[in-house]
């Protein structure tokens, strides 16, 4: 090569650079069939498979190969196609991507993938907020939700963000705990995932992107269309508000074009949920495509159903499925040494059950140690007469705490297993919660080396009461409570026993 050329060759990578458009590279979508990671003799290219550098998108031709310029600080990666998966790591996360520092050291880069049986229905475990700061929080994780898994192993886990509580270290031991469980785990970023003082945008994922790949992407499994997404914008060095960024807005513009006549749904898991994000209105018009749109979502340690109308469309269904570690590992340690860490609308940590198919898909509560039955919490007055303290707690009310249950739920009592009532809807603070809150005030948690509660003030959005009767006989009486809820394919029965002195 003359000397001349190479300068001028030199100018326009340099040009390219300064202008934002880095050079194209290219590579080969295959089905690796003895899994060595080559591309072998006898393997079968594949046609129709899509790549991102996370805002274009653009598919393999009939030989397997893709073309796609690079974006500065963006991995490439592959939108997992039905039937097929990336080669996973010993912690059960998929390499389906390349990050933008591999992508400078050569031009070309191929996907192998391998045949993944799958059914058309899918159940998903979806995590709240972990929100792990130091290794004891991990010990919780194992325990209420690795432990659990293992017996009752779904198709494929999704945390919801807030992996971390800033601490990114934890990530690792997270993964690895998350990996036994032996399926393929889909995580998503949360605002105390982020690396917060970053120049770039494109960086504040960097640590998440190292060490599971891209803050946002897409995927197909059984008969579904999935979109992960990463709706939080630092807007300085430790602040954040929910919003979504042109590039990946574009992205999602491009896949929801690409699927719009293969699916009649899509699932979309983020972390902040939509009420929360500045640019929700946009976001949900790309999703016009699409006859029923489920979003879930973290990070407010509550959880409730929302929706959001569209024109001549069905509305978009969003679920904000509470936290793993109730409210950041607060309160009181139970005998296994976990925290009791209610969440702040009454609910017992636990994680939500999808099931899932195009068109159709059924959310479920599971409650950590607690069988799946277990779908609410009946409250009654008790006078005590040896720790008279707590006697303060006492209202004249029956209370149904159902954590799966919305505004649409009917919730009913009965107390002769006869005659039903209906509940009234009630927003208002959890008297479970109370409770918690009064023992921590009264001192009866010293000793222990705990992270203490604020006072209980959030309103539980899944809350019923009904006012027990001055003529309701003397003497014990055994209430049961039924619930049912055709929107949220919803019902469960639960009883308590209340004494009336």
């Amino acid at each position: 090569m003359s000397r001349s050329r190479f300068l001028f060759g030199l100018l326009v990578l340099i040009v390219q650079v300064a202008l934002g458009q880095l050079p194209k590279i290219s590579g080969r979508v295959y089905h690796d069939k003895n899994q060595n990671g080559i591309y072998d003799k006898g393997d079968k290219v594949l046609k129709g498979i899509l790549v991102s550098n996370g805002k274009d998108v653009v598919a393999t031709n009939t030989k397997g190969i893709y073309k796609i310029k690079t974006l500065e600080n963006n991995p490439l990666f592959i939108i997992k196609p039905k039937g097929y998966v990336s080669p996973r790591t010993p912690q059960n996360n998929l390499k389906f991507y390349y990050l933008f520092q591999e992508l400078t050291n050569k031009k070309s880069f191929d996907f192998p993938l391998y045949i993944n049986k799958e059914k058309d229905k899918v159940k998903i475990t979806l995590l709240g907020d972990p929100q792990s700061d130091v290794i004891d929080d991990i010990h919780h994780v194992n325990k209420l939700v690795t432990e659990e898994l293992v017996k009752n192993k779904p198709d494929i886990i999704i945390p919801l963000g807030d992996l971390s509580f800033d601490n990114l270290n934890i990530f690792k031991p997270l993964s690895e705990s998350l990996g036994l469980v032996g399926v393929p785990v889909f995580y998503v970023i949360g605002n105390h995932d982020l690396n917060f003082g970053e120049q770039e945008l494109s960086n504040r994922d960097k640590t998440f992107e190292a060490s599971f790949g891209p803050s946002y992407y897409a995927f197909e499994y059984g008969n579904n269309l999935f979109l992960v997404l990463n709706n939080n914008f630092p807007i300085n060095n430790r602040e954040y508000i929910g919003k979504f960024d042109e590039d990946q807005l574009t992205f999602v513009s491009h896949i929801t074009k690409k699927f719009a006549t293969k699916y009649n749904s899509i699932k979309v898991f983020t972390h902040i949920p939509l009420e929360y994000t500045s640019n929700k209105e946009e976001f949900i018009s790309l999703m016009n495509p699409f006859d029923k749109v489920l979003i879930a979502a973290g990070h407010t340690h509550t959880q409730y159903h929302s929706y959001f109308q569209r024109n001549q469309k069905q509305a978009v269904h969003q679920l904000v499925g509470g936290a793993v570690c109730g409210a950041w590992w607060q309160g009181a340690h139970d005998i296994h040494g976990v925290p009791f860490a209610m969440m702040y609308d009454g609910t017992p940590k636990g994680y939500w059950f999808l099931e899932t198919e195009d068109k159709d898909y059924h959310l479920s509560y599971k409650v950590s140690g607690a069988p799946i039955e277990k779908q609410m919490h009946i409250w009654v007055p008790e006078n005590k007469e040896w720790d008279t303290e707590m006697n303060i707690l006492n209202e004249p009310y029956v209370y149904a705490n159902v954590f799966a249950g919305g505004e649409s739920t009917k919730v009913e009592v009965s107390f002769d297993g006869t005659t039903w009532q209906s509940m009234e809807y009630y927003q208002g603070v959890a008297p479970e919660l109370k409770r918690f809150y009064l023992l921590q005030e009264l001192g009866r948690y010293k000793g222990q080396k705990l992270s203490k509660m604020p006072k209980p003030t959030t309103k539980s959005k899944h809350l019923w009461r009904l006012k027990i009767s001055e003529n309701l006989s003397k003497g014990m009486h055994l209430i049961r409570v039924r619930v049912k809820d055709d929107l949220l394919k919803l019902q469960a029965e639960d009883v308590r026993v209340f004494y009336k002195q």
